[in-house]
């Protein structure tokens, strides 16, 4: 893999298992199960092109992402141990 300017915006979306996968190794979980958390924030209010033109609606935007352990595994949860082992 090439290294990438930081500023350029990257072609390809991550996924959120992907995602999950570089936050295990960000923080330097070796072990247990892990989904990836999104936290929403949500707004109501006027919403429109114009002032004239103004309807009541919501706004939904993402505030956090991070992880948080699992019970039980799922389809988007990610095992620890397998993509971030301990090393002896």
């Amino acid at each position: 893999m090439q290294p990438t300017d930081p500023a350029t915006p990257q072609s390809l979306p991550l996924s959120l298992r992907e995602l999950g996968e570089l936050l295990i190794k960000h923080y330097g979980y070796h072990d247990g199960l892990w989904d990836v958390a999104i936290e929403f924030q949500l707004a109501v209010g006027r919403i429109g092109p114009s002032p004239e033109s103004t309807l009541p609606g919501a706004m939904l935007g993402v505030s956090r992402i991070g992880l948080a352990r699992a019970q039980q595994s799922g389809p988007t949860t990610i095992d620890a141990s397998i993509v971030n082992p301990k090393h002896s």
